[in-house]
């Protein structure tokens, strides 16, 4: 089957992600792939080849255009999977040259917007599929009772990551992972703020920050600027956006994050402490499923940090204890079971299959008598 991601930009956000997490996972499954949207500087672009995808992209000031338009009907996909935001026009304009029925996946709750073509009366109008994968976001794709199916599709974790044992304790190295957008470094700067406190406890630790941001990551690199120099040695590390952060995570002793990076962290057996704007806390067997439906944390509303240090040094007192490894596994174990390769291509082809059945039905409302 020929599957046509849409993307507004291939730059390196959720969505990107998704794309690749997903595509990797059909590829493997014998599916060809191709992936279009505007060229917005570095991305993913390396990595959708190296995976075998096809790569369609040009700078382009719309979403769409005349050389998508060309590409995407000599692909001739057979499903044209979109996120339900700023690329949903482009993949509604591929549907009506090519034909090919629409997926629509939901990364985040669906949302009431105006915006022409983007409004909800056009995703139910233009999607044959609407998929997610969190629980409270599949509650509201229900709540719209609209005719298009809904079927729960997870990304896999397991595409890129693997279980790996834990490094050693000594040169601690805490790694603060995703966006540095102001919605998601209010922990960042608590954590920043306590550095001393940080220092009293885990003489040798490191913070590393992993991921783009704009004008904040600048500020960050000037404040570890500061931070290191006052501290004598170099313990904060701005390393920006990385398209393969899992060399970052095998070697981290603590990650802080939330979405879909917390979930590739517990995944690979590292402990995690998951906050966003609010804050979660430490992610154990006990607390998981609530932490999957906060998304850890992105959907998380206590914004009381004040836990954060507490969790932090927790971990590194129990670090070497084994009831704290078999929690890692638990926690790695529980994740791979649902968020796993063979459970989104199982998915995908319950898609399909109701793609089909609403294409055959379509077409027996629609033939002459």
């Amino acid at each position: 089957m020929r599957i046509l991601f849409c993307s507004d930009a291939l730059t390196i956000d959720g969505v990107t992600s998704y794309i690749l997490n997903v595509g990797a996972a059909l590829k493997r499954a014998g599916h060809e792939v191709a992936v279009l949207g505007r060229w917005a500087g570095s991305g993913f672009q390396a990595r959708y080849r190296h995976e075998g995808f096809t790569v369609i992209s040009c700078p382009s000031v719309s979403v769409g255009n005349m050389y998508f338009d060309f590409r995407a009907k000599h692909f001739r996909p057979d499903v044209i999977m979109t996120d339900p935001r700023r690329s949903f026009p482009l993949a509604v304009r591929i549907k009506k040259l090519t034909g090919a029925p629409v997926i629509t996946y939901f990364l985040d709750p669906v949302e009431k917007t105006d915006r022409p073509g983007r409004d909800i009366p056009s995703l139910v109008k233009y999607s044959d599929v609407f998929t997610a994968f969190e629980r409270n976001i599949l509650a509201q794709l229900h709540e719209l009772n609209a005719p298009t199916p809904i079927v729960k599709m997870t990304r896999p974790l397991d595409v890129f990551f693997a279980p790996s044992e834990l490094p050693e304790r000594e040169n601690f190295s805490i790694l603060c992972f995703g966006r540095l957008s102001r919605y998601k470094t209010p922990g960042i700067f608590h954590m920043l703020d306590n550095i001393n406190i940080i220092r009293e406890k885990i003489p040798d630790f490191t913070i590393n920050i992993l991921g783009g941001g704009g004008w904040r990551l600048y500020k960050l690199k000037y404040f570890a600027h500061t931070v290191n120099r006052k501290m004598g040695r170099k313990c904060l590390n701005i390393i920006g956006a990385q398209d393969n952060p899992r060399s970052w995570i095998e070697r981290a002793n603590v990650v802080f994050a939330s979405a879909t990076s917390a979930m590739e962290a517990a995944y690979s057996q590292r402990p995690v402490i998951a906050m966003c704007s609010g804050y979660f806390g430490r992610v154990a067997p006990k607390n998981l499923n609530e932490a999957v439906n906060s998304y850890f944390s992105e959907r998380y509303a206590d914004k009381d940090f004040s836990g954060l240090l507490d969790d932090l040094f927790s971990i590194y007192d129990s670090y070497n204890d084994s009831e704290f490894v078999n929690s890692l596994r638990e926690v790695s174990c529980m994740l791979g079971r649902e968020f796993s390769e063979r459970e989104t291509v199982r998915a995908f082809n319950e898609l399909c299959s109701l793609v089909s059945k609403g294409a055959a039905f379509s077409f027996l409302n629609h033939a002459p008598a």
